[in-house]
């Protein structure tokens, strides 16, 4: 995904040359308090200082975390993201939980809606993304 792309989903949006602030998305934000930062080489850094984790900001802009990374080089080599173990935990453990609600529903004989059925299918896929990251 282009910065200009995300920067279009943002809320009063002030800023250039490759820093930005906005309006978090994850939260009921009156002034700006994201950080955008557009790095050289391709990567768009978010940072919450109200303290929204990084895939809540990217869930709410309806996005995936690898859109903040560059497509794939020439080679097609995958980008390796630069994540900390502490957000790929975060980002586990909360799609775990998606997981969880919805086993615990299907388990007591609720009726799962075709919605619940794609969202534990994305939660399926992006803690499969995780682990690949970790391991990469």
């Amino acid at each position: 995904m282009s910065i200009e792309n995300l920067i279009s989903r943002l809320d009063k949006v002030k800023g250039r040359n490759g820093h930005w602030t906005a309006c978090c998305p994850a939260h009921n934000d009156r002034g700006p308090s994201l950080a955008i930062k557009h790095t050289e080489d391709g990567r768009i850094l978010l940072h919450c200082f109200a303290g929204c984790d990084v895939h809540s900001i990217v869930t709410a802009l309806g996005m995936d975390l690898t859109d903040l990374f560059p497509p794939r080089d020439a080679g097609n080599a995958p980008v390796k993201p630069a994540f900390y173990a502490s957000d790929l935990l975060r980002i586990i453990a909360f799609e775990t939980s998606i997981v969880r609600i919805l086993a615990n529903d299907i388990v007591s004989g609720k009726a799962i809606s075709k919605a619940d059925v794609e969202r534990l299918s994305k939660a399926s896929d992006r803690i499969e993304e995780a682990r690949r990251f970790a391991n990469v």
